[in-house]
């Protein structure tokens, strides 16, 4: 059995609008580690159990989605997920890249579900830095493969995850609920059409 989670509905006015939110909060302290680095493959890149939960809850959830939030943190680090703190730099680098194979299966996953806004909120600044060096890496490898045209359509679709949605923030739950939703969602309207047909053969 995964680490434990707690599911809960938000709702709020962005732009006018109301927008409903799956918040996902860790119910434990989560810390992923070697072991992860350890069970990784070289090929096509699944979405992990614990994201496969969140995918699973979000299929049955009784009402509309308009986004998945995320909290790394609750306030305290019972409640928190994270890098474990025993890694070396490079280490963390290279699990961070993994976690970033692993997300974009993910949000694949629920962009099918008809959901084109994720993001993870709270994260430490380890974390999030390492994410960005993971991100920038990913694009570097998508590029060469388009550049070589030998990208598949699911390239295409990673590509342009990485490279126009921000999936992770240092920021604090309650300070993007106010002032990142409005942003986010400007930017996924603006581009829902084109983010479906990327995902659509998928």
């Amino acid at each position: 059995m995964g680490p434990k989670l707690e599911f809960s509905d938000f709702e709020t006015l962005v732009l006018g609008s109301p927008r409903r939110a799956l918040v996902v909060t860790p119910a434990e302290r989560v810390r992923v580690g070697r072991a992860r680095l350890q069970a990784a493959s070289p090929g096509p890149a699944q979405a992990s159990a614990l994201d496969d939960d969140i995918v699973r809850t979000l299929a049955r959830w009784p009402r509309p989605v308009d986004v998945v939030l995320l909290r790394s943190w609750d306030g305290d680090e019972g409640r928190s997920w994270g890098f474990d703190p025993a890694l070396d730099d490079d280490a963390t680098d290279e699990l961070a890249y993994v976690v970033l194979r692993e997300q974009l299966a993910f949000f694949r996953a629920v962009i099918r579900q008809g959901v084109y806004a994720l993001v993870a909120t709270d994260l430490g600044a380890r974390e999030f830095d390492a994410m960005l060096r993971a991100n920038t890496r990913m694009l570097r490898e998508l590029g060469a493969r388009a550049k070589a045209a030998t990208a598949s359509a699911e390239d295409d679709a990673d590509r342009w995850i990485l490279g126009h949605l921000s999936l992770w923030t240092t920021r604090p739950y309650d300070e993007f609920v106010l002032q990142g939703l409005p942003e986010l969602f400007t930017l996924v309207d603006r581009h829902r059409d084109e983010l479906a047909a990327l995902t659509s053969t998928r």
